[in-house]
């Protein structure tokens, strides 16, 4: 049997798992376990596939057997963990079979068992196993009335409670069943003599890389309070491992500490919050001669980095070949009448350095004098935190009460040229190298002198609403084992969003979750302009008694977490579909690092994307097991590595720019449990773009073996929990609604995937032409064979009609699943 392709890479993990992800992980591809149901929500449950419900189990039964010892608990050697990996990778035979009556669910004989331990190969991954442990584990892994303990063997017995405990794992929807009693007692049974406690936490609210690094947050803030150790992560929470019970209260001094474990998080979670470079590409410049610093770049940079950052953006500007304006250099002018330094007037480097003079004092010196720091004023400050000589600071005092000039004008703070003529001055005459350094060095120097809490001063300006509203965010979504947080001063102060609706026609509620604000003003709630361009991905309703779109009202945690996309991905595009993906139930710790390592890392914001070829290696999974000569020429495992490569290809490999995950660059331990990816490409009509964005978004979340809601929203409105289907359209799809669906469950996915692969070969062969797609779906909607049809239009277009011979299967594939009217629930036959 040869070996099939990894998703994986060459992970240093565990040994077990890792042979595991190599040995096993990819048969179970090969064999069609990704769209077989474990759960499913014809039976009331949410979607589960069969390769997830084994990957879920065994990644959980692995990182209980690392974490368990640290509480005393007894650890399984390799081999032992080898063997109930085996195990539970069989255990659920009785869901493959032909439908049994309840009585017979378990009646298994041992045959089958053996055909599917040598379909597998788990017979060579633990070959100590006897095929009777195997059936016995197939007849007796659950412990109801209907299963048969008398099968069962000596090793069986033993390793029984650690194959149930992973087969408990493996099955909870959310962190909240993941901690029932009977998990509990599972645990018990596998560890008897030991104080093991499952506890967790959960999110009221999902927006994406904010919810993970407020999860990272709170995980990092109970283990070092409580001994919490994280087991599994959910989209919107985590289960923790501890010893014994300890009832954990939400109060003030919880949420300061995930708050400001939060911001301390967010500021070591990207390179670029550390990136002078990176940090100075986000200011702007305003035509009053200073930067625009953005607030939110204060909580995740701190102020001495930003000021560092402004150094860098000032000497950028600061260029001896660049002439002035005429306004830059007829003010100049006027003040060298009247100070005793010349300005240079006949180039940039005095303005240049201006900028940051005056940002300097508009964002560090301005809170320190208001806050009473001092009893000088603004420009006395300013002056003698660059070391501006006295003679120059006494004639600019007297200069500002010169009623012949006046350099406040129109918000502009002319004083600021002499100050950016020292600081040239003082960089020429040290011989300074690094000037952006050197400056800042001062700048620092002399603020501490003048007092060391000048940092907290200036964070609180710039940040005290932040944390003002993030600890009412806090409290009011974290739940801790279903404790919540009582009424605390900062959710005392926001506002009710129906209250909001009722009394104002548009009153303060954010236009994206409905959340309100603890500001008394309205205009707190309008995004800065620098992240308007990723709120364009999101249409603006224009209210029926207004005369154009308004300004989008966004809540402070939202505003962050655009600003964190803005810094985690490169696209600005508007209009784009977001693909919000969910765990299929969770993962794990190491669940998550593969992901984001082996997987996510590939949809950076230069890569590339085929789909005609996407689409053929999505039509070779969808048919796979109809055709058994397909699936012996292509492994449903080398597909699924062909869609993700075909979907991320080198930029010079050909394809188009169209998917990207918004989260590039943050450690993926600092936040877990969310993750979003965006599709653009151009658009030729609405029908085409949704058409296309739905299939890569559905062909890669269905390869990575994720559920996903796929919305134009950029922030989900519904959780993962919200919805029992393997994927969910959002209400503005309505264009491709009739041709996917609005939910998709599992059942359905491998069709709907087949269809749409089958339509994009079809019309590809036509013509290259993505616009003509909207006419291909009333095609699908309109024809009782729309394959056929299709296809006999390709042949009549070809030149020797050639097209014919290698699209036979495309057309009668449509031709049966592309009305979703006509589609019948896929099933796989396990012993074909």
């Amino acid at each position: 049997m040869s070996t099939p392709e990894s998703i994986w890479g060459n992970r240093d993990t565990h040994p077990v798992l890792a042979q595991y992800l190599v040995d096993l992980d990819p048969y179970l591809l090969d064999i069609g376990w990704s769209f077989e149901s474990a759960k499913s929500v014809e039976y009331g449950l949410t979607d589960q596939s069969m390769l997830n419900h084994v990957r879920n189990g065994v990644f959980a039964i692995v990182r209980l057997n690392d974490i368990a010892p640290s509480f005393g608990a007894h650890e399984l050697s390799d081999d032992e963990l080898r063997k109930v990996v085996a195990l539970f990778t069989v255990h659920d035979l009785h869901k493959l079979r032909d439908k049994q009556g309840i009585d017979e669910e378990y009646d298994i004989n041992v045959d089958e068992v053996a055909t599917l331990v040598d379909a597998l190969g788990v017979g060579s991954f633990a070959p100590d196993l006897r095929i009777e442990t195997f059936h016995a584990c197939a007849v007796d892994h659950a412990n109801t009335w209907n299963s048969n303990p008398e099968h069962s063997t000596r090793t069986y017995d033993q390793l029984r409670p650690y194959v149930r405990l992973a087969d408990a794992f493996a099955s909870c929807q959310t962190p909240e069943s993941a901690t029932v009693e009977r998990n509990q007692k599972g645990l018990e049974v596998a560890y008897p003599g030991t104080d093991l406690e499952l506890q967790h936490h959960t999110l009221d609210d999902v927006k994406g890389v904010f919810t993970n690094l407020l999860s990272g947050a709170v995980s990092n803030v109970l283990k070092e309070r409580f001994g919490y150790e994280r087991l599994l992560i959910y989209q919107d929470g985590c289960v923790y491992l501890t010893s014994g019970y300890t009832e954990v209260t939400i109060d003030d001094e919880l949420i300061g500490d995930v708050y400001d474990r939060l911001q301390s998080e967010i500021g070591d979670s990207h390179p670029a919050y550390d990136d002078h470079d990176a940090l100075a590409d986000n200011l702007s410049t305003q035509s009053q001669g200073f930067y625009t610093i953005n607030d939110q770049d204060f909580f995740y940079a701190g102020a001495r980095n930003l000021l560092y950052a402004v150094a860098v953006k000032a000497k950028q500007d600061a260029d001896p070949d660049s002439d002035p304006t005429d306004s830059m250099a007829e003010t100049m002018e006027s003040l060298n009448e009247r100070l005793p330094i010349d300005i240079d007037a006949t180039t940039r480097v005095a303005p240049g350095y201006a900028r940051l003079v005056y940002t300097f004092k508009r964002a560090f010196v301005d809170p320190l004098v208001d806050a009473g720091l001092t009893d000088e004023d603004a420009l006395t400050v300013t002056c003698r935190l660059f070391d501006v000589d006295g003679s120059v600071l006494d004639r600019l005092q007297e200069t500002r009460d010169d009623e012949n000039i006046d350099l406040t004008a129109g918000g502009k703070w002319d004083y600021a040229y002499a100050v950016g003529q020292h600081v040239a001055d003082r960089a020429r005459r040290d011989h300074w190298q690094d000037v952006p350094g050197e400056v800042a060095k001062l700048l620092i120097t002399n603020l501490d002198a003048l007092d060391e809490g000048w940092e907290d001063i200036v964070m609180d300006a710039h940040t005290g609403q932040f944390e003002t509203e993030i600890r009412a965010y806090i409290g009011d979504t974290l739940r801790i084992s279903g404790n919540a947080s009582p009424p605390t001063a900062e959710m005392d102060e926001l506002s009710d969003p129906f209250e909001e609706h009722h009394a104002t026609r548009r009153g303060k509620t954010c236009t994206f979750c409905n959340r309100g604000t603890t500001s008394n003003r309205k205009s707190d709630m309008k995004a800065p302009k620098s992240l308007t361009t990723l709120q364009a991905g999101y249409s603006n309703r224009i209210p029926a008694d207004a005369g154009q779109p308004e300004k989008l009202l966004v809540c402070t945690p939202c505003q962050i977490e655009f600003s964190l996309r803005e810094t985690g991905s490169s696209r600005r595009n508007a209009g784009r579909i977001f693909v919000h993906l969910v765990p299929d139930y969770f993962y794990t710790p190491t669940m998550w690092d593969l992901y984001s390592d082996e997987i996510f890392a590939r949809f950076t914001g230069e890569a590339m994307t085929r789909i005609g070829r996407l689409a053929s290696a999505m039509f070779d999974i969808a048919t796979a097991e109809e055709d058994c000569d397909r699936r012996v020429e292509t492994k449903i495992s080398e597909s699924v590595s062909t869609v993700l490569r075909e979907a991320t290809r080198a930029e010079d490999g050909g394809g188009r720019s169209m998917i990207e995950q918004l989260q590039n660059g943050f450690d993926p331990s600092a936040g877990f449990g969310s993750q979003t990816l965006s599709f653009y490409k151009p658009k030729d009509n609405e029908t085409e773009f949704q058409f296309f964005g739905v299939f890569v978004g559905l062909a890669v979340a269905s390869t990575m073996g994720l559920r996903a809601y796929v919305s134009q929203s950029p922030i989900p409105e519904v959780r993962g929990r919200d919805y029992s289907e393997m994927v969910r359209l959002d209400a503005g799809f309505t264009t491709v609604n009739e041709f996917y669906g609005r939910e998709i469950p599992l059942s359905k996915l491998r069709t709907r995937l087949g269809a749409a692969a089958a339509l994009i070969q079809l019309g590809y062969a036509l013509a290259r032409d993505d616009a003509r797609f909207a006419k291909y779906l009333r095609t699908v909607r309109n024809k009782p064979l729309p394959g056929s049809y299709l296809l006999k239009r390709a042949v009549l277009d070809s030149d020797d009609g050639g097209t014919s011979r290698y699209l036979l299967e495309e057309a009668d594939y449509l031709d049966r699943y592309g009305n979703l009217t006509n589609d019948a629930d896929t099933t796989t036959a396990i012993n074909k």
